[in-house]
């Protein structure tokens, strides 16, 4: 069994790990911004944490419906039909156009959120002014999440990887040129970094492009020659299988979100040690969210090929594999707090404030390296319905009505929403862990 491992984990890292740094390096800009933020003043860094509150649900949303082609993709690679893998990505680049105007319609149309949670209104305004700045760049980003997951399904990872990490110094350029000013531009501020996160996008998109234009490896495929819309049934099955991964993944983000949004009716300072630590557990999240994809992959080659045992030891060693990486991950936390805080801000306050929360950052990580994982499998699958009423159950019914019990009624005020934060999470992670050990075993008897 053991022998088994090591061979499917070395023919899942070459995958995984690639995939794990464009998590890594897209979670980056959320990084930078909030460092370049937090340096220009308490507002920016409020404005831009309230408004990221409000754009990573959208962001989550369409990022889960188009991660329904990895699996689509990686199926029909494994079964070796090259008609229908081209077929998928023409209808990946129609959804992506489609789903735009949507996703900008939302962004515009948040304010009233705010609004019902009394936040202070300078601060509101500044948040509403950057999630405007952001809707300039959501086509671009959508295009990407297309062929993003149609590169992944067919294990090209590493160029999405060089993609994603290429663009790193491109945000931190954009930051600094919008929210100082210079070469035309006027200071904005937060605003700023809400036009650079747009422009950063579209660098991406160049990217994923032309690699998907002008790689060999898809020169038999002929990508991009008799362009179709796709037939209805094809739209179908992809809303089948990605909209419940869509509003799975909504789920998790929007309870997170959430606990953001009301932790904003707090003191300015609270704010931005909440945000600085959910940035640092973020940034760990980012690798099993990676494997992840990397598990669906291999998972639904293997389906493909119908090869049940190779398929059920692909999302064992996934899950097994994100474990262990997110126990090290919570004994940094536990270990290093006040150092990783630091980081981000000067400020002694913050810095305390920020390391307390870490201690619950860190005990959710097992948690979330398991539900993620499991997750993940279960869509190399295609099972995303029951995947869906779980992740219902155990945020909203109740990780969410927990921490907010907890912080409202218990005076637990900041840590009673983290608490929720881990109920939550856990009870995701055992019924998760559950439902892919009963299917993968049904499906091999």
């Amino acid at each position: 069994m053991l022998l088994k491992f090591k061979t499917e984990l070395k023919q899942l890292a070459p995958i995984g790990i690639p995939a794990v740094f464009s998590q890594l390096a897209q979670m980056a800009t959320g990084f930078i911004d909030t460092i370049m933020s937090g340096h220009y003043s308490a507002e920016a860094l409020a404005a831009v944490a309230i408004g990221t509150s409000l754009l990573h649900p959208v962001m989550i949303f369409f990022l889960g419906l188009f991660l329904a082609f990895n699996p689509i993709t990686a199926h029909f690679y494994g079964a070796n039909k090259n008609k229908q893998i081209k077929t998928h990505f023409h209808a990946s680049i129609v959804l992506a156009l489609l789903c735009s105007p949507l996703a900008v319609l939302i962004l515009l149309n948040s304010a009233f959120v705010l609004d019902l949670l009394n936040i202070d209104p300078q601060i509101s305004l500044l948040a509403m002014d950057y999630l405007t700045a952001t809707q300039w760049g959501m086509p671009a980003l959508l295009i990407f999440f297309a062929l993003r997951f149609c590169n992944e399904g067919m294990f090209a990872t590493l160029p999405v990887m060089i993609i994603t990490i290429g663009s790193i110094p491109f945000n931190a350029l954009f930051n600094y040129w919008f929210i100082y000013g210079g070469l035309g531009v006027s200071e904005m501020g937060a605003v700023g970094v809400g036009y650079a996160t747009a422009l950063t996008w579209l660098v991406m998109l160049l990217g994923i492009v032309s690699y998907t234009l002008f790689t060999k490896k898809y020169k038999q495929l002929h990508l991009f020659k008799d362009l179709k819309l796709p037939e209805f049934s094809e739209i179908r099955s992809i809303f089948t299988l990605g909209i419940p991964i869509a509003i799975t993944l909504g789920f998790e983000v929007s309870m997170f979100a959430a606990v953001s949004l009301m932790i904003a009716r707090y003191p300015v300072e609270v704010m931005g040690a909440h945000q600085i630590a959910l940035n640092i557990a973020s940034l760990t999240f980012m690798i099993p969210l990676g494997l992840s994809q990397a598990i669906t992959a291999r998972v639904s080659y293997f389906s493909g090929k119908k090869e049940t045992e190779n398929m059920r030891l692909a999302g064992n060693t996934g899950i097994i594999t994100c474990v262990i990486i997110m126990i090290m991950s919570s004994t940094i936390m536990l270990t290093f707090p006040q150092f990783l805080v630091s980081i981000y801000t000067p400020n002694v306050q913050l810095i305390e404030m920020a390391s307390s929360l870490l201690v619950f950052a860190a005990l959710f990580q097992f948690s979330d390296g398991i539900q993620v994982s499991s997750a993940g499998s279960l869509r190399g699958l295609h099972d995303t319905k029951i995947p869906l009423l779980i992740t219902a159950i155990s945020y909203w019914l109740i990780g969410f009505p927990a921490g907010y019990y907890l912080a409202e009624y218990r005076n637990y005020n900041i840590d009673g929403y983290w608490i929720g934060m881990i109920i939550g999470l856990t009870v995701a992670a055992i019924l998760l862990l559950s439902r892919w050990f009963k299917i993968s075993k049904k499906l091999i008897h």
